[in-house]
């Protein structure tokens, strides 16, 4: 496991192409942000450290799918971003999605 998680840490990060949010779908994620705190855990340019995933350039639909499936506790491997997503609402988490995709 150490191996594989050494070759796949010097990979280059896959750029998917993906648009930047439009200036007013960033502006409700970042205010998303201040009233959850994603940066909290995820760091500031939402590169993940450690346990805490990488966040910025992911897929668009995989982010939107994620994060409510962390909602409707469907997925349930963290019980706290379950709350969290609980707390926000969807067009705030569809926000969150298009603007961290860009990223």
């Amino acid at each position: 496991m150490l191996a594989i998680a050494l070759y796949f840490s010097q990979k280059k990060w896959s750029d998917l192409r993906q648009s930047r949010a439009p200036a007013d779908v960033a502006a409700r994620a970042a205010q998303a942000n201040t009233s959850i705190g994603c940066t909290g855990c995820h760091q500031g340019a939402y590169q993940g450290e450690g346990t805490q995933p990488r966040l910025a350039g992911q897929s668009r639909d995989y982010l939107l799918k994620s994060m409510m499936d962390f909602r409707t506790r469907a997925r349930g491997n963290n019980p706290g971003m379950s709350d969290l997503m609980l707390a926000t609402s969807e067009d705030d988490i569809k926000a969150l999605a298009e603007y961290l995709a860009g990223l």
